[in-house]
């Protein structure tokens, strides 16, 4: 929906007039005509309405992005969710089938290589890629801001894999770094480090790292942000990862399995079907 009619409908279940919604910011007239339509609003005026009735600015952005995106990101992002939903259920033809359909119809580069790197994972051909692919891949994050960009972090999720270890794990170091030294206010980029965050101890995992006593300092100080910044409820299922691959890096099988066996008992099957799996 657009601006004007996420507003009201806002508004309404405020159970606030127009003249409310809109007082001492702007006129109520001119915010009648926002709502309906037809007539903008500056931004500096939508985020005081926002704050001054405490919504949440993520929220409002989700209500009102595909209203305003062109029909080629609106179809890129339909082929990223198919793709998404193909991974976590760890449908291989899937896979196959909609990397082939990114590759030939998407217009985001870096869509298309997410999903070739996600193809030859799940196909176990990540040593035939061929390197201007991994070059091209690197080069992506050669610029300080990579750590602030939306599309480069999902890269990085996706082709964790494909990195060389030491590399890699200079990356994690300076996002980790970054995002300690900066106050994450957002919860939904807070979310995407956290993800990161955590695919970077399964690849550590995958690799066996945690055994080399060096790289586990480094490892020890992801699970200390990641326990720290779980608490909430909205990111228990992120808390119970991190506490789940913890067990299996401490090689401790009965936590790991009892963390499985309750997430399991109260539904959440689907939601860990893409975690690391152990003979329990």
């Amino acid at each position: 929906m657009k601006i004007g009619k996420a507003l009201k409908e806002i508004r309404l279940n405020l159970g606030l007039s127009q003249a409310k919604m809109c007082e001492g910011i702007i006129q109520r007239p001119f915010y009648a005509l926002v709502e309906s339509e037809k007539s903008g609003i500056g931004a500096e005026s939508l985020i005081m309405i926002l704050i001054k009735h405490e919504v949440d600015i993520d929220y409002f952005f989700n209500l009102v992005k595909d209203a305003y995106v062109t029909p080629e990101d609106r179809a890129d992002q339909l082929l990223q969710n198919k793709m998404e939903y193909a991974v976590n259920s760890k449908n291989i033809n899937a896979i196959n089938f909609y990397e082939k359909e990114i590759s030939t119809v998407a217009t985001d580069e870096i869509l298309k290589l997410r999903a070739r790197v996600t193809a030859a994972y799940f196909a176990n051909q990540l040593d035939e890629l061929n390197n201007d692919l991994i070059t091209k891949i690197y080069k992506k994050f050669d610029k300080e801001e990579w750590t602030r960009c939306t599309s480069l972090l999902r890269l990085l999720a996706n082709t964790m894999p494909l990195w060389e270890y030491n590399r890699l794990t200079s990356l994690m170091k300076h996002l980790l770094h970054t995002i300690e030294r900066r106050k994450v206010t957002s919860e939904l980029m807070m979310e995407r480090y956290i993800r990161i965050l955590e695919n970077y101890l399964v690849s550590c995992y995958d690799r066996k790292k945690y055994k080399d006593k060096n790289q586990k300092v480094f490892i020890d100080k992801v699970f200390e942000y990641l326990i720290k910044n779980t608490a909430s409820f909205h990111f228990m299922i992120y808390r119970l990862h991190a506490y789940y691959m913890k067990a299996l890096f401490e090689d401790d099988r009965i936590t790991a399995k009892n963390i499985i066996k309750s997430l399991e008992k109260y539904g959440y099957g689907k939601a860990i079907v893409s975690w690391p799996k152990v003979e329990l």
